[in-house]
């Protein structure tokens, strides 16, 4: 069950700050439905699962042959792939929403940083000399000059805008990485549909909705036709059902929350790319007649006739 822990912790984080209430009832229903319930009780009803898979034939290889062909994987290893796949695009999306946290950390510091050490420096540069205007030698008696304080004033005002600036970047760069997270989650729920749709096809057409209590097999080496008793079969296909049902929850919930979160906001942020292609098109537009009545400053007319 320590795995276990480990994947519900990083679940949690994945769902803490990015995600809606769907996607919290989607956490709780993959936590509690599939990962304990696999964890705790799936492994005591499938542990002697091969075992207790009992053909009436001695022939060596038979038990083997058959079981392989009855299951051709285990109900539980098959729940153990589908959970861990399924759960790959959230915690993509952990890393990519991690990784662009500590760029924006270090984008900010280093926007902000030059401003601040330009002030300082500047402010510890112009110290004595500051000091010094603001006194002036009249009749060989020191008095302050009173200019000096509209001086120190308009020294304050020209480095506001600075930080202001580097302010105005910071918060457009959180802005843009804001909108390549909820970008990312929305690519991430919809990879997370798609393999909830493939597993539950490929569970349908593998064991279908009952676990049979006796299985007939003719495969080699069965020199003729077998019958083989399968261990608790109703709790099997309880189990079966259960799964299944839960699967058909979880592709419902991803198209709730992709149709409350994903296919508003992509229009809008398609909008919202076209309008920023289309304002920079417009402005290199606004920008190529100036170029192309720039001076030639290459030659001379001198130099020009030079060459005729």
């Amino acid at each position: 069950m320590g795995e276990w822990t480990i994947l519900e912790r990083l679940l949690e984080a994945a769902v803490q700050q990015h995600s809606t209430m769907i996607g919290r009832i989607l956490l709780t229903v993959v936590v509690i439905f599939r990962i304990l319930i696999v964890g705790i009780v799936g492994e005591k009803v499938y542990e002697d699962e091969q075992i207790m898979f009992i053909c009436n034939t001695m022939q060596p290889g038979c038990n083997q042959a058959c079981y392989d062909k009855a299951f051709p994987i285990s109900h539980i290893r098959f729940w153990v792939f589908q959970i861990i796949l399924v759960c790959t695009p959230s915690l993509c999306f952990i890393t990519y929403s991690v990784h662009q946290s500590a760029k924006q950390r270090d984008r900010s510091y280093s926007i902000l940083h030059p401003y601040i050490d330009h002030g300082h420096a500047s402010h510890h540069g112009r110290g004595g000399d500051h000091h010094a205007r603001k006194l002036r030698n009249i009749n060989g008696i020191l008095v302050q000059n009173p200019d000096s304080g509209k001086e120190e004033q308009d020294l304050e005002v020209k480095e506001i805008p600075n930080v202001s600036r580097g302010l105005t970047q910071a918060k457009s760069a959180k802005v843009r990485r804001q909108e390549g997270i909820s970008r990312f989650y929305v690519i991430q729920v919809v990879f997370r549909n798609v393999l909830e749709i493939g597993f539950l096809a490929g569970q349908y057409f593998l064991y279908g909705f009952n676990v049979p209590g006796m299985f007939e097999c003719d495969r080699y080496p069965c020199v003729k036709e077998v019958e083989c008793y399968v261990s608790r079969p109703t709790e099997k296909t309880v189990f079966l059902i259960f799964m299944f049902a839960v699967s058909g929850i979880c592709v419902l919930l991803n198209l709730a929350e992709l149709n409350h979160l994903g296919w508003r906001k992509i229009k809008t942020a398609v909008r919202g790319v076209q309008a920023r292609r289309k304002s920079i098109c417009e402005v290199r537009k606004k920008d190529v007649p100036h170029l192309s009545q720039a001076p030639n400053l290459g030659r001379t007319q001198s130099s020009e006739s030079a060459y005729v």
